[in-house]
């Protein structure tokens, strides 16, 4: 299960500097939330806000994604709780957001993982 973990902290880094970059870029591309918006209207009135919405969730949760996966990484204690909530939100970003918190909340919550976190020695990385 080490090796989940060790996965799961890879792509959380991965995703919270590949994804809050792409978003940020997009963003700034299309001229705004608004140029963003008006971009889907012509698709539906709907799916202008919720992809605004997506993308400002995939800008917000970069810096806790980078630090959950870092924390996971160290085996810190805190990063499995804030790992949890932040796989639950990324969860809402279709459809690699919702992969990797699904994959996040099967790792973060299975019975194999728990040890690693209770029986850590002081300066114990995963590798």
């Amino acid at each position: 299960m080490a090796l989940h973990l060790r996965t799961l902290s890879m792509l959380l880094i991965a995703m919270g500097i590949g994804g809050g970059l792409f978003s940020l870029i997009w963003l700034i591309a299309n001229g705004g939330p608004s140029g963003l918006s008006m971009a889907f209207d012509e698709a539906s009135s709907v799916l202008g806000p919720i992809v605004v919405g997506i993308v400002f969730l995939n800008i917000i949760l970069a810096v806790p994604m980078v630090m959950t996966g870092m924390g996971l990484l160290r085996i810190q204690g805190w990063a499995r709780t804030m790992g949890m909530v932040v796989c639950a939100l990324a969860i809402i970003s279709i459809p690699l957001g919702s992969m990797l918190g699904a994959y996040g909340m099967w790792v973060l919550t299975s019975e194999e993982v728990e040890p690693l976190f209770e029986n850590r020695g002081d300066g114990y990385h995963l590798r």
